[in-house]
């Protein structure tokens, strides 16, 4: 039988922020595990879009960052949204970004079929006092957005149609997306 060694938390945290995925994956640690999930073209066009609308608001590119990891101990985990929008008080260097940093976030669907956006994240962002939590789902067509949550629940979502325009505000800003030429998955 061969010894299995058990990483602590930190330890894994340390290797997934040293961690290269493989060309068109990104690796998140989910629940004491380092998970790879797809992402192509539809993907990046989404990310992408999230990001411009951040900076249509008046934000500095500093402020809406894609794939960076965030500690969320509470579950052993450690996300990388597709798009953080940061407070404007976070550090410009922090490693791995304090969660407190984040007033929003943007995550897109992938090969896992949402159970990641939909399950732990939507618990862990709204523990965490993340003000807007934007999940876009090009497999459905739909946005579903959490806002606004209150002792570490988020109250029911809005779900707009891929088409419509998507609004809300976080760290005192809004912000606005036009998805009617967003992509979708078959």
């Amino acid at each position: 039988m061969v010894a299995h060694e058990v990483f602590t938390y930190e330890e894994l945290l340390d290797i997934l922020e040293n961690f290269e995925a493989p060309p068109g994956f990104k690796s998140e640690l989910v629940r004491g595990e380092i998970v790879l999930s797809p992402q192509g073209r539809v993907h990046s066009e989404i990310i992408l879009a999230g990001q411009v609308a951040a900076m249509a608001a008046g934000l500095p590119r500093w402020r809406a960052i894609s794939d960076v990891l965030s500690p969320f101990p509470h579950t052993r985990s450690g996300f990388c949204p597709d798009v953080s929008i940061l407070r404007s008080s976070a550090s410009r260097t922090a490693r791995p970004l304090p969660r407190s940093d984040i007033a929003a976030a943007i995550e897109v669907v992938s090969g896992d079929l949402g159970e990641k956006a939909y399950g732990i994240k939507v618990q862990e962002y709204a523990v965490a006092g993340i003000e807007a939590y934007l999940i876009a789902d090009p497999y459905k067509g739909l946005c579903t957005l959490f806002t606004g949550p209150e002792n570490g629940v988020y109250p029911e979502p809005e779900t707009y149609p891929f088409g419509e325009t998507v609004r809300f505000t976080a760290d005192g800003t809004e912000f606005v997306l036009d998805t009617s030429d967003w992509p979708r998955i078959g």
